[in-house]
């Protein structure tokens, strides 16, 4: 256990702290700036940003320049260690032309090795509950407002689900009582009209500020969280990691073995998933999700969805009827079970392997419609709640 929470430390002290904006102001002892400085840009400029093993906060500029400050503050650190911290930190910012590049990273691994302890104590814990507990697991329909109320709080939720898997009750002004304490910022403030083309790799970025930008995001490893995103020419490819959105209005989004995905509404996106985790508080009008072997929670709908359509291959799909609508279902395929509240329909795999009507659930003449496209897959309905069977 003193391994587990010398490391812990240690991950309070390599990662930017985001309570930091939140917490009682602390006296540190030193503050070195490792970069600050602002860009002028016009609406023809890229940012282009490269952050490996780090973090930032994004916010919206106030006026036409980029601006980046990072700053890493030590409280009761001996100066052999802030001289190893600081000399594995590579930062670069440079501008040619119409082009932006600011990069920083981390020279060591660390921030990959704590990653994967806190997901491997996580798991662990939650193995240990399963193994205590019943097989049957029942999933209520949850409100547009308590999915945002869930991507509000995500970083503090995941934060407390960690130290209660360590056994510990404990709180952030504790760790001031260290020998060793570091709290890390980098704010980096971005105008609405330019493009922003990022690579993240183990990192965590936090968007505290609508991101109306056109942005082309390539992000392995990272967290990502964001209000709302709307530009139509968003590009977003994430593998492995977290990602969570108030709102997503257009754009193209990939993700492959996503522990999780929230999106409080979500409109005129098209989604292509794989091996990922997905939860959708409230689907609007013109989506399209083409998916493989992944989970998806669907809670409501808009009065005006319109047309809905996936299209998936082994996928394990979770969709509460929409609430006070009248509405159209129809699921196309084969070798799917389907689970209608208490009734379970198997539909088997025809000789021919051809793809047909399997359900039908109200008149085709409504103007909301829902489409499943699905071979190898298990589709639940459901109102109030969905028993997984598990």
């Amino acid at each position: 256990m003193k391994t587990q929470f010398k490391i812990l430390i240690l991950m309070f002290s390599t990662s930017t702290l985001f309570y930091a904006q939140n917490s009682p102001a602390f006296q540190m002892d030193e503050k070195h700036t490792i970069y600050k400085e602002n860009f002028k840009t016009n609406e023809n400029t890229t940012f282009v940003l490269n952050l490996k093993n780090t973090s930032a906060q994004i916010f919206e500029s106030p006026d036409d320049k980029v601006y980046i400050e990072y700053t890493k503050e030590f409280n009761n650190t001996r100066k052999k260690r802030i001289k190893n911290q600081l000399k594995h930190l590579i930062v670069l910012g440079k501008k040619e032309g119409n082009k932006i590049t600011y990069s920083a990273k981390i020279r060591n691994d660390m921030h990959y090795n704590l990653y994967d302890f806190e997901e491997f104590i996580l798991k662990r814990s939650e193995k240990e509950k399963y193994l205590k507990g019943s097989t049957t697991k029942v999933v209520l329909r949850k409100s547009l407002d308590s999915i945002l109320h869930d991507i509000k709080a995500s970083e503090s939720i995941y934060r407390n689900r960690f130290i209660s898997a360590l056994n510990r009750k404990t709180s952030y002004p504790r760790y001031k009582k260290n020998n060793q304490f570091t709290i890390t910022k980098m704010i980096i403030k971005i105008p609405k009209n330019i493009h922003v083309r990022a690579t993240l790799e183990g990192s965590n970025l936090v968007f505290f500020d609508d991101f109306f930008n056109r942005s082309t995001m390539n992000a392995r490893n990272s967290k990502l969280k964001f209000k709302t995103l709307s530009n139509p020419l968003n590009i977003f490819d994430v593998d492995n990691g977290y990602f969570r959105a108030t709102e997503v209005a257009n754009g193209i989004y990939s993700f492959a073995n996503v522990k999780q995905v929230i999106i409080g509404e979500l409109e005129n996106a098209q989604i292509t998933s794989e091996f990922t985790k997905l939860e959708i508080g409230e689907i609007g009008r013109g989506n399209k999700i083409i998916d493989f072997n992944s989970k998806y929670y669907l809670y409501n709908f808009r009065n005006d969805f319109g047309d809905f359509n996936m299209y998936t291959e082994y996928s394990d799909i979770n969709l509460f009827y929409p609430k006070n609508i009248k509405f159209y279902l129809e699921t196309i395929g084969y070798n799917t079970l389907h689970k209608n509240k208490s009734i379970t329909t198997e539909i088997t795999e025809s000789c021919k392997n051809e793809s047909s009507k399997m359900i039908v659930i109200g008149k085709e003449s409504n103007p909301n419609k829902i489409k499943i496209n699905t071979i190898h897959g298990i589709i639940r309905f459901g109102e109030g709640f969905i028993d997984l069977g598990e």
